[in-house]
């Protein structure tokens, strides 16, 4: 067993000898087409030299030829730079070194070809010299291996193809598909904001009507009184008097009657400090439901306190009775006085008040590290005006960046209170204020 194991590694490595042999061969064919080129190209530069030599006059001997190579270069270089055709040698000498380079060049390709020809030879008897050594055991390994790669390697081809093929079509599909369902939502779009477009100038128009008959009333009344002020021999300067008197009373009616800046406004920069106001009311529809409330919100934020519109619903609500909000200014300010502003019963939809805000107190603070300073308690009387103001105590000259407006009761719900909104108002700080 064993002799047999030694025979087959030695054949093995004779198998290898002999390739390395071939390849070899093919080396040394290609190195001697190599030299025999170079001797043509030397033979060749010969002749070249002895057709000049005969043209300027120079005849070669026997003794010439004799004496070797060497002594005949140097005859041709001494006989070349005593001639007068100096120019026309060295023309020479760069054509042939030119026709040289040329075939070089030619050469190259005919010695690759002849390498190519030679090398299947080569590799033809390196194979019938190791044919011999392939066992019947080895070829039905490699059997074996080819009967099972084989369809693998096919099975896997052609999985590769159909998956290609149906991926790009499925991906095209849906990319029309897409596209397709993206021009339509376009269009839609497109149809909805032209119509929309049509209803803002059909309301533009619809508006610039009523302030035109609004303008005309209110000219008519002005005419009417001045015409009755007229027919009872009102004195001039009380006639003048009740005109300015009834004039500003129609611009109040369209007019908020706080004629105070508010600093609390958020187009002017006003915000909420989230970190120390209360969280905001959830009903307990949205509640129960725990990926609604983690998804998004119904309640609205607290900066909507500091936004001018005041309609059913848009207010910021906290849970309970008691709750705060802090409102960070756009600059430092000495405040002045507060607004609260709620809906009335006559458009409340639950016809009550219960969940507007009643004792509260307003404090005002320099900064976030600061102490908070109260600037007065109050409360809001759903009986009286939608919109009160409060005046803050005046004794107090330090500017202030936050206003706290922390609210201590309602008229009556238990669930939430609302605010609609707040505003501040005040001078703004001095610079030596300020620092």
């Amino acid at each position: 067993m064993e002799t047999r194991v030694w025979e087959e590694d030695r054949n093995q490595q004779a198998v290898q000898y002999k390739s390395i042999a071939a390849l070899y061969n093919v080396y040394v064919l290609w190195r001697q087409m190599f030299v025999i080129a170079r001797m043509k190209e030397k033979a060749r530069k010969r002749r070249v030299l002895l057709n000049s030599g005969s043209r300027d006059g120079f005849s070669l001997t026997g003794d010439t030829l004799v004496r070797g190579p060497v002594m005949f270069t140097r005859e041709v270089i001494a006989r070349e730079s005593s001639s007068t055709t100096t120019m026309s040698s060295a023309s020479n000498t760069n054509q042939g070194a030119h026709d040289s380079v040329l075939g070089a060049l030619c050469n190259v390709p005919c010695l690759i070809a002849v390498a190519f020809i030679c090398l299947p030879g080569y590799l033809l008897r390196a194979y019938v010299c190791a044919k011999d050594q392939i066992t019947m055991e080895n070829f039905i390994k490699a059997l074996k291996f080819f009967s099972v790669a084989t369809p693998i390697f096919c099975v896997a081809v052609y999985c590769s193809c159909v998956c290609k093929r149906s991926s790009d079509g499925l991906s095209s599909q849906e990319l029309t598909q897409r596209y397709q369902t993206e021009l339509k939502s376009m269009w839609q779009s497109h149809l909805l904001l032209k119509e929309q477009v049509h209803e803002i100038e059909g309301l533009k128009m619809e508006t610039d009507r009523l302030r035109d008959q609004i303008a005309g009333i209110n000219k008519g009344v002005l005419r009417s009184v001045k015409e009755i002020l007229e027919e009872h021999n009102i004195p001039g300067e009380k006639k003048e008097e009740v005109l300015e008197m009834i004039n500003l009373a129609i611009k109040k009616m369209y007019e908020d009657h706080v004629q105070m800046a508010d600093w609390a406004q958020k187009t002017l920069g006003a915000t909420i400090d989230k970190d120390r106001t209360s969280k905001s009311y959830e009903p307990e529809s949205m509640r129960d439901c725990w990926f609604r409330s983690w998804l998004f919100s119904s309640a609205k934020p607290p900066d909507t306190v500091l936004e001018p519109d005041v309609y059913p619903g848009n207010c910021w609500a906290f849970q309970g009775s008691e709750g705060q909000v802090v409102i960070k200014l756009p600059e430092k300010i000495h405040p002045t006085a507060v607004t609260i502003q709620h809906i009335s019963k006559a458009i409340s939809p639950s016809g009550s008040s219960t969940s507007a805000l009643k004792d509260f107190g307003v404090s005002g603070l320099g900064d976030e590290t600061d102490e908070e300073t109260l600037l007065g308690t109050f409360m809001y009387d759903i009986d009286k005006e939608t919109i009160q103001t409060f005046q803050l105590k005046s004794q107090h000259s330090k500017p202030f960046l936050y206003i706290k407006f922390k609210v201590q009761s309602n008229w009556g719900n238990l669930e939430f209170t609302c605010i609609y909104r707040l505003r501040v108002h005040g001078t703004m700080a001095k610079d030596e204020d300020s620092g």
